[in-house]
């Protein structure tokens, strides 16, 4: 895959004195108050006494502070990633690590993808661990949280004051957003040359290989974020194949199908994959519910209303020893038109 590159194009927005990551294009509101907010949160069940930090920095300051939080990370974390969501029916995708890692690994990944996870708006990072208790996520507009057990707290803190911050009454006005529509806009930060630049997806898909992280859903289910039953739903997935017979190459397949879980678009789609018997599937790429209003032109005569699992489309992009862009072993981003609402862009 070809290496991510940032836009050198881009002017970094600053107000007031507070700079942003590079994908906020404009804020026409007060900027958070530098500094950090702490809370004691009392246990529940056998979860422990925590203080939770919200903390603000100005993007100069932002990755020294970071790499401090992280030496407090102990041997062992589980990391987590928040990312905007195109699934029609929830607004957030949340992934988390099925099992902990070394911190060594969770580090080595943040290295080297550090540049996008400090300058991309749309996604959210961080990582906790259980003994002790410490949790750090940056979040989409680059605040930190920090959650740690109450002996952890003076630690915490010096840490914050050696990077110049102190306690203030508040990050974001309360009503900042209210009386300006829209208050902020967003931009896409990554070089896209041509159909086939890495993306967003191509980030989480190594991100969910790195870490092992799993989408925080229940897959048997299908709900909405207000936990609506939904029934079937249409669902568009591009699936990753490889030749069942030993050659060069391999293919995205996009397929588009009715399911009413996860589990079963998954197991639907994996059979659609391998029916012919020319490709085994290797990974989900990418796999989102679509509305009914945004189904592709192929699907224009699709009920609104289904009753039944369905295969309804499966297109199969296939490339070969000639088609990589990065020298052998180094497959192409999916690219052409699959008939998707859109991407996971921020704005």
């Amino acid at each position: 895959m070809r290496d991510f590159r940032l836009r050198s194009d881009l002017e970094r927005v600053a107000v007031d004195g507070y700079a942003f990551p590079l994908g906020v294009e404009r804020l026409d509101a007060p900027p958070p108050l530098q500094g950090y907010l702490v809370d004691f949160v009392a246990s529940e069940d056998d979860e422990p006494d925590t203080f939770a930090f919200q903390v603000a920095i100005s993007h100069e300051g932002l990755r020294d502070l970071v790499h401090d939080l992280f030496e407090m990370l102990p041997g062992e974390v589980s990391p987590a990633v928040e990312i905007g969501s195109v699934d029609a029916y929830r607004s957030i995708d949340v992934y988390l690590a099925g099992e902990p890692i070394f911190i060594d690994d969770f580090i080595r990944t943040w290295d080297d993808f550090e540049p996008i996870l400090l300058e991309e708006v749309s996604l959210g990072v961080g990582a906790t661990s259980e003994e002790p208790y410490f949790e750090v996520f940056l979040d989409a507009w680059k605040t930190i949280s920090i959650h740690c057990q109450t002996d952890l707290r003076e630690d915490v803190e010096a840490k914050l004051e050696k990077h110049g911050l102190t306690q203030v009454s508040r990050i974001w006005l309360d009503d900042a957003f209210d009386d300006i529509d829209p208050p902020y806009r967003m931009r896409e930060i990554l070089v896209m040359e041509d159909e086939h630049s890495p993306d967003l997806d191509e980030l989480l898909l190594q991100l969910r290989a790195d870490w092992g992280l799993q989408l925080d859903v229940d897959p048997s289910s299908n709900v909405d974020d207000g936990g609506r039953e939904l029934g079937y739903t249409l669902w568009h997935a591009i699936a990753m194949a490889e030749p069942a017979e030993p050659r060069t190459g391999g293919a995205y397949i996009s397929v588009w199908v009715t399911a009413r879980s996860l589990d079963e678009a998954e197991e639907i789609i994996e059979a659609s994959v391998e029916s012919g018997g020319e490709w085994i599937m290797a990974a989900m790429y990418s796999i989102e519910r679509v509305a009914h209003d945004e189904r592709p032109d192929a699907l224009i005569d699709l009920e609104l209303r289904r009753h039944r699992t369905e295969v309804h489309q499966i297109v199969i992009d296939e490339w070969g020893e000639e088609d990589f862009p990065n020298g052998p072993g180094t497959p192409p981003s999916p690219g052409g038109d699959w008939g998707t609402p859109g991407g996971r862009l921020s704005n």
